[in-house]
């Protein structure tokens, strides 16, 4: 009987810690089913869609300030105008995503990959860059006033000609801060 006994608490511990752990790397359901839906414009401030699959997504102009979208996919999403400030984009996959018109200010873009991503009138400062990768990514007017870029992969000084970038925007070697031409 002790035996059976130490068996079931045995078991619901392990339970519990699944539960728990399971938890801390999953996105949240219901602010998944926030984000998707297209009925209006999304509202998903703080939400936690951490690793979550949202290819080729609808997202303009939604509201995601402050959301956790690290190790997120939003491959091929629209998130033109999206205000983005403060969040956690971090080793998400962008790539061919629209951010054009997004508000990125703050946001924590590390280790992302947005090969190939729209950045037209997109505002990046004060982001954390380091790591993410901006492979032919489109720039034009995009707003670097005080972004560190130094550590970013795969910007040319081509992809900045139409940039907007002052004595505070930091950029990898070779690379001259664009000058607002507008």
């Amino acid at each position: 009987m002790a035996f059976r006994i130490r068996t079931r608490v045995t078991v619901a511990v392990m339970l519990v810690a699944a539960a728990l752990a399971g938890g801390a790397e999953a996105a949240n359901k219901k602010d998944i089913a926030r984000a998707k839906n297209t009925k209006q414009i999304p509202e998903c401030v703080r939400c936690d869609l951490s690793g979550a699959d949202l290819r080729n997504g609808f997202f303009q102009l939604a509201n995601m300030i402050e959301a956790n979208l690290s190790g997120a996919k939003f491959d091929g999403a629209n998130m033109g105008g999206t205000q983005l400030n403060n969040a956690n984009l971090s080793n998400g996959s962008f790539t061919y995503t629209n951010f054009s018109g997004a508000q990125l200010q703050g946001a924590d873009m590390s280790n992302a990959d947005f090969t190939n991503a729209w950045f037209n009138w997109a505002w990046l400062s004060g982001g954390k860059l380091d790591g993410a990768n901006f492979t032919g990514a489109k720039m034009i007017g995009a707003q670097l006033q005080g972004a560190d870029m130094r550590k970013v992969i795969g910007l040319t000084q081509a992809q900045l000609r139409t940039a907007c970038g002052d004595a505070t925007t930091l950029l990898p070697p070779g690379i001259e801060t664009p000058r607002c031409p507008y």
